[in-house]
């Protein structure tokens, strides 16, 4: 374990070359390797390192936000990030990158590189994405969260990783933070949009006492619900599509939480690109409805076959089963349907704000797609526990 210093591409490469493993995917000496900086998160730097044989993908934590340096941030998250990649794993495979090498004093992950990959919120900005992809989603919360619930494993198990995760603190505080709390504060200076056309509207969510007691009920099933592991901020810029091949990453933000957390996160993100993008409209609607289905799928495949039995094996008959399977996928669907609506108002008046906005013909468009988000968010904060069927969600979004 090395002593932590921040890489440069040139340390960087000396480091790799005293790893065996990692000389031998590269190839050559590494007078023949490249380092090239491609950070364009917030959090992070990283590194593309290529050699003659093959490359690698190299990402660092830094003592403080990377986009602003007055924002001092632990290094742990890098650790966060491999465990979360090491538990996922086998159950998930190929749909997140594989972990070549951890470094724990560097805080430093030698990765996968995925050269040939995309990240999902340029293609559908571009309008090229395939269709289907978020089927891929659907299918990867399905398959995590069955794997790391308590239906799949024993409680000593899950409490072994509900401890781990639980110190991610310093990114779960972001996460409460800017999503579950910040927008809906007058007086934070991290909060921004577009003035004056939308300050009636802020305002009107920033003094709404019935909003703020559905958005603490939100805050309630996050904080208390510890249903699987989650990746903590999925949405569509953690997300690297190749054709047909999807994978998800950057799971720093790793905890156990209500799955219908990283649902709701992801389907908001397709439904701000509609509202930015209107042609898409149809499009989004569609993907919406794969995740769900693919993400439902998934998880009773797996609840159905029985696959590494909990502690949480059902004792009932089928037809109660059915019924307790119709309550449990109508509780994910709640979360789901609140937290997708605390995603769009966090994206588009909070910190983190998506480039999709900037897709719209002007500032008239821009304006609208704003305003459409902010008030189905209110929409779905409000009524997202009386929403019990996907259709139902569609009809609100």
């Amino acid at each position: 374990m090395s002593a932590y210093r921040p890489l440069t591409a040139s340390t960087l490469i000396d480091y790799l070359s005293s790893l065996a493993p990692i000389q031998t995917r590269l190839g050559g000496n590494a007078a023949d390797w490249t380092a090239r900086e491609v950070s364009d998160g917030n959090l992070n730097t990283v590194f593309i390192v290529s050699g003659p044989a093959g490359s690698v993908c190299c990402k660092q934590s830094l003592p403080y936000v990377r986009v602003d340096p007055a924002w001092a941030m632990p290094l742990e998250r890098t650790l966060f990030e491999a465990r979360w990649m090491q538990a996922l794993s086998p159950a998930v495979g190929h749909q997140i990158p594989e972990l070549y090498h951890l470094d724990e004093g560097l805080f430093l992950i030698v990765m996968e590189n995925l050269s040939t990959h995309h990240v999902l919120r340029n293609a559908l900005i571009a309008g090229v994405a395939p269709a289907g992809f978020a089927a891929r989603i659907g299918e990867f919360v399905g398959h995590a969260s069955y794997a790391t619930s308590w239906r799949a494993l024993a409680f000593e198990d899950v409490y072994a990783l509900r401890d781990l995760f639980s110190r991610n603190l310093a990114l779960t505080r972001i996460t409460v933070d800017l999503v579950l709390t910040d927008p809906y504060r007058t007086d934070c200076p991290r909060n921004r949009w577009i003035s004056p056309e939308l300050d009636d509207l802020v305002e009107s969510l920033q003094t709404d006492s019935a909003l703020h007691a559905a958005v603490e009920r939100m805050q309630e099933r996050f904080l208390s619900s510890s249903q699987a592991l989650l990746h903590g901020d999925l949405h569509t810029g953690s997300v690297m599509i190749s054709g047909d091949d999807v994978r998800v990453i950057d799971g720093e933000f790793a905890l156990y939480g209500p799955i219908g957390f990283d649902l709701g996160m992801f389907l908001a993100n397709l439904a701000m690109n509609a509202y930015a993008q209107p042609e898409h409209d149809d499009w989004m609607r569609d993907e919406i409805a794969l995740l769900w289905s693919s993400f439902r799928r998934a998880y009773l495949e797996r609840w159905e076959a029985g696959a590494q039995r909990g502690d949480m094996a059902s004792l009932t008959r089928p037809a109660s089963c059915a019924a307790e399977r119709t309550r449990f996928f109508q509780q994910i669907l709640h979360d789901c349907a609140g937290f997708a609506g605390l995603e769009l108002i966090r994206r588009t008046i909070g910190f983190a704000q998506i480039a999709d906005y900037e897709a719209g013909s002007d500032r008239e468009s821009e304006i609208e797609a704003r305003r459409r988000a902010l008030l189905t968010g209110r929409s779905l904060i409000q009524k997202a526990f009386q929403i019990d069927t996907i259709e139902a969600l569609l009809d609100q979004i």
